[in-house]
């Protein structure tokens, strides 16, 4: 740079702050990532410690599901169906719910070890994105640049809504691109710019269908708003074609979506949600002050119950008042943005309006789940409104302050159910008079102004960081983040892992086989570790073998979930359950399994009487149906249809006389138990027995009916099993000796009432019926010769008429061929898969394809083609018809001009072929000019198109139209919305 003569000088507008408007793009991604990434930190997340981020549902469900995922990218294998958990599940339906982010891809870089570390990196880049795209957002439909729209992005990314669901991750692509739709929307109506909206919008739908059924409501109801304000033409005539354009591309971004949205609406109908009945009277909670109290900072996240997320920054206290009383907003505005207000609210308050916004689905915990779209709103009004503050008095900007600081501890005294501490309102009622002092004094000139606007930012950055860590460290404390040895990585985990592997070498002429883990370290093991196995906990699940799996004894939360806990020998080998993989020493008798593997970590039984995946049953199989009220009787019966006779499988045993009146025994053969608690340990603790009337396999099948306990243990000579009181469901005691005595000791917690009651069976399982079903099953099973995920075959030489059943949950994808001719599929209790097979040697082939899948390829082929026809005749209109009616206008304009004549009403050619260019004059013409943010930085680095066309004029209407108390570095632009 050529050295600047004595005495030279800068202009004070040249001067620039530690950011500029090139960059605020890249800081308005990295703030949140970075914020959110030291807020784990500090809670010494790997690498700054040895926890992982995971927790509530993404600990159970969603990690395992990434693990598979990314396994069946490695290995080539099938999208549409999965073996890996709940027997087998519909895969296709699992990965449009869990799995279809195009961030997930990410995935693959990351060795299995650092799952826990992949699904964090990938949060953060959400998180981030959310802050870049909202950013987008408000450039885009307000036209101006600045600092200060960073931090509001930084408050839509790091918002209470996704603190409290950050772990919920498959969500936070909604908010990534909820922003993306509407920019691209006013883009479509304001500018002509159309392509980016339907493609938005299918990806929107695509990457998470659910959480994007709430960002499309809102998108409906804010779009009267929309159009109002960015349409360029307010005549009603040039709207309704607006209307129009905005719909059919609607259709169209839908259709692009319709090859994974409409099989998974296909698969919606086998679940649980599909069932719930609309609500039958309105009714309100009444807790307004809630609504206002969560928008304070340093709340602890509702995450199960309790009142909405709506956190995103204390200024919008300040701001959105104001937004609604100034001069400068249009009224017909205010009163729509105040409408859609109240009845997002409404919803929160009503149980009619937040059924309906979840979906005519009663949410499952997780209150609240469309919060986000409020806070959207709440925060474009709120940027709206900061332009405002320039028309009002420091007084009046400082009253307002004052009084809002006065409320924060007047809600606070008054909700009692909000999650506060003392240091959390005085921080609150501190910010916000931080707050009232600089908005306040905007207006005094003592101030360099572009100093104040990075102190704000720095006083909102810092807001939006305290409460960020805050929330982390109460999701820790009620929630907690776990260690990352165990579950991903660590010698145990790796010793799964080889141990799976193993297995496999062992195996390579059995084409398929299941094994589980005890004790279960989440509620997808199979998934989480990759073997084929029972454990199934998604939100994708079929209800029906929910049912059938809890009938028989299997824990399950009677919705969506069933696990490898309550299985007895029976049903491992029904389900082809082979192996079983103890990460803990065995604490009961473990006989009738043979170990064939292990280290100091692990040990790997095999089970003896395992069934083949098809085995052939009696016909009366499908009549069939499992019982609520006794497990041990409904396996009874499921052994009883396979073999056609009835077989006595299990043993219920007679308990012992019972002494004392603190319990009371049912009759002979009954298992109600009745007791009445006393003061004390003593007091509180009862027992009942029973003894072993022969050497054989022991279960204990226990409800507490919902009582709450402290300890439940059954000792068997000097074995002690624990058992897991709170959950409904069977328990295996191992193998109990003749004459051995089994007692039962549980001790009800203090906060129970004195008098309760609980149900419990003992019962044997007898070996010899055991193996004779084993034996059956293997001597006429489906020997398989190929064996995939969604397609296997193989032959079955029945020697009688019956039918094939499959250990497979029915799912209408199947489809069954017999000798190459489609088979009807039946149904056992309508949860497993069987066909009728005549006596002799067939040929079997099953095949899965997810239902409506053709019917939504069709549908997307059919969108893209149409797309690509109009991008097509865009493209031949900008090179080929346009040019030509450009040559017609200058072959006109020269004809006027050498005629002396002029055109109709004044008109230019351009102005007569183009009448959007007449909409631009139009919207140029408005004179409601603005102050940037940053109080000097341009809207565009390019100019807006007057300034590009008519810069003098421009020049000459920011000098005319800059207020006198402005500073002499500002720069004053035309405002360019209608």
């Amino acid at each position: 740079m050529e050295k600047l003569p004595r005495g030279a000088f800068v202009l004070k507008r040249d001067k620039t702050p530690f950011w500029n408007n090139s960059s605020l793009a890249w800081i308005a991604f990295l703030i949140p990532f970075v914020i959110m990434a030291l807020a784990y930190g500090a809670i010494q997340v790997f690498p700054f410690g040895q926890r992982h981020m995971l927790t509530v549902d993404l600990y159970h469900q969603y990690a395992p599901f990434f693990a598979l995922f990314r396994d069946k990218l490695l290995s080539g294998g099938s999208l549409f169906y999965s073996m890996a958990g709940g027997l087998g599940t519909n895969f296709y339906a699992l990965f449009a719910y869990y799995l279809a982010s195009p961030l997930n891809l990410l995935l693959l870089i990351f060795p299995p070890a650092y799952l826990t570390e992949a699904i964090m990196l990938i949060t953060l880049i959400k998180i981030g994105l959310a802050g870049l795209t909202f950013y987008l957002y408000l450039r885009v439909s307000f036209q101006r640049r600045g600092a200060l729209a960073v931090a509001f992005s930084t408050f839509y990314a790091l918002s209470g809504f996704v603190i409290a669901y950050s772990w919920n991750i498959m969500w936070l692509d909604a908010l990534v691109l909820l922003p993306v739709v509407l920019l691209a929307l006013i883009r479509q109506m304001r500018d002509g710019k159309w392509l980016l909206y339907p493609v938005a919008l299918a990806l929107l739908l695509i990457s998470n269908y659910y959480i994007a059924f709430f960002a499309c409501v809102f998108i409906a109801l804010y779009y009267p708003i929309l159009l109002a304000r960015y349409t360029p033409d307010r005549q009603l005539a040039n709207r309704a074609l607006t209307f129009g354009k905005t719909a059919v591309l609607t259709i169209m971004g839908v259709a692009l979506s319709a090859i994974l949205l409409y099989p998974a609406f296909r698969s919606l109908a086998l679940t649980s949600a599909s069932g719930d009945k609309f609500p039958a009277a309105v009714e309100l909670i009444g807790k307004p002050l809630t609504y206002l109290g969560q928008l304070f900072p340093f709340l602890q996240p509702t995450i199960r119950s309790g009142a909405p997320n709506l956190y995103c920054g204390l200024p919008i206290l300040l701001l959105i008042p104001i937004y609604f009383i100034s001069n400068r907003i249009g009224l017909r505005e205010k009163i729509m943005n105040g409408l859609l207000l109240l009845f997002l609210f409404l919803s929160f308050e009503t149980n009619v309006l937040n059924f309906v916004w979840h979906g005519m689905h009663y949410p499952n915990q997780l209150p609240y789940r469309y919060s986000f779209v409020v806070i959207l709103l709440l925060l474009t009004i709120a940027y709206d409104g900061l332009r405002s503050t320039r028309e009002f008095r420091a007084t009046e900007l400082g009253l307002l302050g004052l009084c809002l600081a006065f409320i924060i501890p007047v809600v606070v005294a008054l909700d009692p159910e909000m999650k506060v501490s003392p240091w959390t309102q005085w921080g609150a009622i501190a910010l916000m008079l931080i707050y009232m002092v600089l908005f306040s004094s905007f207006q005094s000139r003592k101030y360099n102004r572009r100093l104040h606007v990075n102190i704000l930012l720095g006083v909102m950055l810092i807001e939006i960081a305290l409460s960020t860590f805050s929330g982390i460290y109460h999701i820790d404390r009620n929630e907690y983040f776990g260690n990352r040895d165990g579950y991903s990585a660590g010698s145990t985990v790796n010793s799964i892992r080889e141990a799976v592997n193993r297995v496999e070498q062992l195996n390579q002429a059995d084409k398929f086989y299941r094994m589980e883990v005890r004790p279960h370290k989440t509620s997808n093991d199979p998934c989480l570790y990759g073997y084929n196995g029972l454990s199934l906990f998604a939100s994708t699940s079929p209800k029906a073998p929910v049912d059938f799996f809890s009938n028989v004894g299997l824990q399950n939360n009677g919705i969506n979930s069933y696990q490898y806990r309550g299985s007895t020998l029976f049903l491992d080998s029904l389900f082809d359950i082979k192996y079983v993989i103890a990460r803990e020493d065995t604490v009961f008798n473990e006989v009738e399994r043979f170990i064939v593997l292990g280290n100091d970590l692990i040990t790997v039984y095999q089970n003896p009487y395992v069934f083949p995946l098809g085995f052939m049953a009696d016909g009366t199989i499908l009549d069939f149906s499992s019982s609520k009220a006794n497990p041990f009787r409904s396996q009874n019966d499921l052994a009883d249809a396979i073999s056609g006779e009835e077989v006595e499988l299990f043993d219920v045993l007679l308990h012992d006389p019972v002494s004392g009146s603190a319990l009371s025994a049912p009759g002979q053969g009954g298992a109600l138990f009745r007791y009445t608690s006393g003061t004390g340990i003593a007091g509180r603790t009862h027992n009942v027995s029973w003894t072993a009337t022969k050497s054989a396999p022991h279960y204990l099948s226990l409800d507490m009916r919902g009582h709450a306990v402290d300890k439940v243990e059954v000792v068997i000579e000097d074995r002690a099993i624990p058992i897991e009181g709170s959950k409904k469901g069977v328990f295996e005691l191992g193998t109990v000796a003749e004459s051995e005595e089994i007692e039962l000791e549980i001790s009800v917690s203090e906060t129970e009432t004195e008098s309760g009651d609980f149900e419990v069976r003992i019962a044997s399982l007898d070996r010899e019926v055991m193996w004779e079903l084993a034996q059956q099953a293997q001597r006429e099973g489906l020997k398989l010769n190929i064996m995939e995920d969604d397609h296997f075959a193989g032959q079955i030489y029945p020697k009688k008429d019956g039918l094939l059943v499959l250990s497979i949950p029915y799912d209408p994808g199947w489809t069954a061929y017999i000798d190459g001719v489609p088979t009807e599929i039946e149904t056992i209790d309508g949860a497993l898969m069987a066909i009728p097979v005549e006596a002799g040697v067939h040929d079997i082939f099953f095949a899965f394809l997810p239902v409506g899948f053709h019917t939504g390829l069709y549908i997307t082929l059919a969108s893209v083609g149409t797309l690509l026809l109009i991008i097509l005749w865009g493209f031949v209109f900008k090179r080929y018809v346009k040019p030509r009616h450009n040559n017609r206008e200058s072959e006109i304009e020269d004809f006027a001009e050498s005629s002396g004549f002029s055109l109709e009403n004044g008109e230019s050619a351009a102005e007569s072929v183009y009448p959007e260019f007449r909409q631009k004059q139009w919207r140029f013409s408005k004179k409601d000019d603005f102050v940037d943010d940053n109080a000097g930085e341009a809207i565009d680095e390019d100019g807006t198109f007057e300034e590009r066309l008519f810069p003098n004029l421009v020049d000459a209407e920011t000098a005319s139209n800059s207020s006198p108390d402005e500073e002499e570095d500002e720069k004053v632009t035309s405002n360019t919305e209608p």
